[in-house]
């Protein structure tokens, strides 16, 4: 496969499991083609044409010649500038390592994680809270990440990888959805009458059992394993943390438990407060999850796949 092909797949994958499928997504790419449009010199020339079709901002081709072939590749979780000096020694020891593939955003797409966080309106939506309530909480919440983020040194591991001539690429929202929608259906389909139970199921699959023996298993940060589960919400994707308002608005959506990757100490007071269940599945666990339901794509299509910075590789028929 060319280096693109990689890249465009990945996203088209990720599109296949967004809440805003279909009508929704064809209105987004619209807008945001007719302002695209509407750009002039330099406006035009410094602008990101991907996003005329592909609407995760944190997924992006970093660097690399597009048109390259691509038959193995390196994938993981935290890529920095190690790994890129990492890839480029298992070359040197007769890997072949064609691209590296990262999770966590770096570059432009780190500093643009802030905008695919409005994902999170239509995923609300989905468990039952109002999408007006839902845009209103989450304005503030991404003018806050955006802050956030700029400082940052974003070009940092990119140019060690530019300097290495070593493509590298960034999947983070369409894996995150992919394993999001994994673990809801599954979720749905069991039905865990107590929080107990639905340990149980994450513990079940292969990276979670995996983060359990490497002591970060999931944890219950709001509950005890023998209260029910109720109606189960799954909150993997979009970028990152929900605003702590969420509580609220699930607790009146009728939403017994969320399980999700992360939380800042500010969500425990709202979920007890608000009496959700709160399960944070083991970060890397979750990460690795939609991570693996990609690789088993590109690895039937003849890519083989390196797993490193915290992926844990597991298969699935």
């Amino acid at each position: 496969m060319r280096l693109f092909d990689v890249y465009k797949l990945a996203v088209e994958e990720g599109k296949k499991a967004d809440p805003r499928r279909g009508q929704e997504m064809d209105r987004l790419l619209k807008r945001t083609e007719e302002a695209y449009q509407k750009l002039e010199g330099k406006e035009k020339d410094r602008s990101d044409a991907d996003a005329l079709w592909n609407p995760y901002a944190d997924s992006r081709l970093l660097c690399g010649d597009r048109d390259a072939e691509v038959q193995g590749m390196m994938w993981g979780i935290d890529i920095t500038v190690g790994e890129a000096l990492l890839a480029d020694r298992l070359r040197d020891k007769g890997k072949r390592i064609d691209a590296v593939l990262g999770h966590h955003p770096r570059g432009r797409a780190q500093a643009s994680l802030y905008k695919v966080m409005s994902i999170q309106e239509q995923m609300m939506e989905s468990w039952g809270v109002p999408i007006t309530a839902a845009e209103w909480i989450m304005g503030p919440r991404m003018n806050e990440v955006k802050q956030a983020l700029h400082s940052a040194n974003h070009a940092q591991a990119v140019d060690a990888f530019r300097l290495l001539d070593l493509p590298l690429m960034c999947i983070h929202t369409p894996a995150d959805l992919l394993g999001q929608r994994f673990m809801q259906d599954l979720l749905d389909e069991k039905g865990p009458e107590r929080i107990k139970d639905l340990l149980d199921v994450l513990g079940d699959l292969p990276e979670y059992d995996a983060a359990i023996r490497e002591a970060a298993p999931p944890e219950v940060l709001v509950g005890d394993k023998e209260k029910r589960a109720g109606k189960v919400a799954v909150k993997f994707a979009g970028g990152t943390a929900a605003p702590k308002e969420i509580y609220e608005q699930l607790g009146r959506a009728g939403v017994g438990t969320i399980v999700c990757m992360h939380a800042p100490e500010s969500h425990i007071e709202e979920a007890r407060k608000n009496k959700v269940n709160l399960i944070v599945a083991s970060h890397m666990a979750s990460d690795s999850l939609g991570l693996n339901l990609l690789a088993d794509i590109f690895e039937d299509r003849g890519i083989s796949i390196i797993p490193c910075s915290g992926y844990i590789r597991a298969r699935r028929k």
